[in-house]
């Protein structure tokens, strides 16, 4: 490599000593390896993810993505960079990262899915027909605390839950009723916990995926810009 653009690797600032062909070049690598190092680490994220996380699909893995360097001719090294993450809709993929707690958005009760609503298993996704967004409308409410007529009241909520194939919101938790017999006076119906609602927040332990796919492509940077400045000064 020419002795002026090593001059300028160990003392950045000396760029300007450079010609302008020389200098464009060593902006181009350095973009060039900025883009390199984000598609290296978004790679490694993925596989750091697969290999720690129980995932139930791919949407996870397909929200990680990075951002190509979007200054076209950069004159500085301080404008090249580029970012890798993942994207809004994985947004709790920073709770894994760094660890934290976890409410509510409303400010009350977690709705967490049961094995139940995940098809007997918790390394299932929760299947769609019980998403919280599609039964909010099913759900006949019955609260033991506010109730004035007692067992007769969650009896009838209970029978029109079984019978229409509605849930039942008996105090925090949803329900579905999976069998309603009635012989003479004597009564008998099973539920089937779908949400447990008894939390306000849980806590997550760090767990990164991100800063460890990093560490690579860092190490590597030195490597990676060498190989490009030898592909762009011919």
């Amino acid at each position: 490599m020419f002795s002026g653009y090593k001059m300028v690797i160990d003392d950045p600032s000396k760029i300007d000593l450079l010609t302008q062909d020389m200098k464009n070049t060593m902006m181009k690598a350095a973009v060039n390896t900025v883009n390199m190092q984000a598609a290296l680490t978004r790679k490694n994220a993925i596989e750091n993810i697969q290999n720690n996380f129980t995932l139930r699909n791919t949407f996870t893995t397909r929200q990680i993505g990075y951002d190509r360097c979007q200054v076209e001719n950069p004159q500085s090294f301080d404008q090249i960079e580029s970012h890798v993450g993942a994207k809004e809709k994985a947004s709790y993929m920073a709770r894994q990262e760094e660890g934290g707690l976890h409410t509510a958005n409303n400010g009350g009760q977690l709705s967490i899915p049961t094995d139940t609503a995940r098809a007997g298993s918790s390394k299932n996704p929760v299947q769609r027909s019980m998403y919280r967004s599609r039964i909010n409308r099913r759900i006949i409410k019955y609260n033991p605390e506010h109730s004035g007529t007692g067992k007769s009241a969650l009896v009838s909520a209970a029978k029109t839950a079984y019978e229409s194939g509605r849930y039942l919101k008996y105090g925090k938790n949803i329900y579905r009723v999976t069998s309603f017999k009635k012989t003479g006076d004597n009564i008998k119906f099973e539920l089937e916990m779908i949400y447990f609602r008894g939390l306000t927040s849980t806590v997550t332990a760090a767990a990164p995926w991100l800063q460890p796919a990093a560490e690579k492509p860092a190490q590597d940077a030195q490597a990676i810009f060498n190989s490009q400045m030898n592909k762009l000064d011919k």
